[in-house]
């Protein structure tokens, strides 16, 4: 099982390469990092971004490169899957997801 303390330090990796990369266009909060099993009952890890800014300047060809960007440090933690990322509007994710993820 993938631990909080990896779950954790993937949450500040990502949040690293957002802030880099966006600096203060939008704000990113919370980042919830949740252990997940696939229907063949493999561990992987289910990323979701939560933003405030405007969409339209979140890049897409950016965001798609997000997951091989953490490649090298998911390995270096002992993760071998490849994780699923949603990046999910602040309204959104008080509204629709309200209550089906932990909280950062």
């Amino acid at each position: 099982m993938i631990s909080k303390s990896v779950t954790d330090q993937v949450a500040k990796i990502v949040e690293g390469h957002l802030k880099e990369r966006f600096k203060d266009e939008f704000v990113f909060d919370p980042i919830i990092v949740s252990p997940q099993i696939d229907h063949d009952g493999d561990e992987y890890l289910d990323i979701f971004i939560v933003f405030s800014g405007d969409q339209k300047k979140l890049d897409p060809d950016w965001t798609l490169g997000l997951v091989p960007l953490i490649t090298t440090d998911l390995i270096e933690l002992g993760v071998s899957s490849v994780p699923s990322k949603s990046f999910v509007e602040k309204s959104e994710w008080e509204t629709i997801y309200h209550g089906k993820y932990p909280r950062a």
